[in-house]
């Protein structure tokens, strides 16, 4: 479903960039994700496990932020910390880590269009793929669905800013030679809408949660109300950026 589109100019657009967790790939479970893996690890599950672990990753983010430097060693250290069951078993972060590197990927779905919409994507714009997430991993996620063939480049925090703020998708535009005018970002997450909107890039923000076009939440209306258009499922991209052929 097209929620909003001011995207008047998309049949110039030749670059699309993508977010891939929670765009692209989406997570089954994540609280069912996180028990497996302690359960392999001989750790219970709880809900305090459950937050340690979202903040661990706020944190992660605020560390390559400061830093601009995203090391798998860091969130180590922030799972020991956050995750406190981790300590009263024996069990350290890297290991935790470790453990979810492991499962990550068979943890995520996509949907059923996206594989061939992927194949008319690559047929007609560049792809470009910008993730908060460590490289690698985003790329065993593609690589699960035979993605990573269509993309001309993959970024992360390891090699460029992370997505809180305008600089990397700049930073992006000069790398590549590209003309902000002819790109495209989208993305699940006010991490992708607002800075790119901020580069000067055409956004899409993308919500498979969004059931209709009167029952929004404030806090994604905001991202609505930014986006230069706004979808829910993934086969709209294209009707989006085809509408000068359609």
């Amino acid at each position: 479903m097209i929620i909003i589109d001011k995207l008047y100019n998309s049949e110039n657009i030749d670059t699309i960039i993508f977010d891939i967790d929670g765009t692209i790939t989406r997570w089954k479970n994540v609280p069912k994700f996180l028990e497996k893996s302690l359960n392999i690890l001989g750790v219970p599950y709880s809900e305090d496990a459950l937050k340690g672990l979202f903040q661990a990753m706020k944190l992660l983010d605020m560390h390559n932020l400061t830093t601009g430097n995203a090391d798998e060693d860091a969130y180590s250290y922030l799972l020991e910390q956050y995750i406190d069951v981790l300590k009263e078993y024996g069990v350290s972060g890297k290991e935790l880590k470790d453990t979810m590197f492991e499962l990550e990927a068979s943890e995520t779905y996509i949907s059923d269009e996206t594989q061939e919409e992927f194949k008319y994507l690559s047929e007609n714009y560049q792809l470009i793929a910008y993730t908060n997430w460590f490289k690698k991993q985003a790329i065993k996620k593609l690589d699960r669905y035979d993605l990573t063939k269509y993309f001309s480049a993959i970024h992360s925090p390891e090699d460029n800013f992370v997505k809180l703020s305008h600089v990397g998708f700049i930073r992006l535009l000069k790398l590549h030679n590209l003309n902000p005018l002819k790109t495209v970002h989208i993305g699940d997450s006010e991490s992708d809408v607002i800075p790119s909107h901020k580069a000067g890039i055409y956004s899409i923000y993308l919500n498979y949660d969004i059931k209709s076009k009167d029952n929004i939440p404030e806090d994604k209306m905001k991202l609505v109300n930014t986006a230069d258009a706004t979808i829910t499922e993934f086969k709209d991209i294209r009707k989006i950026l085809s509408k000068k052929s359609a």
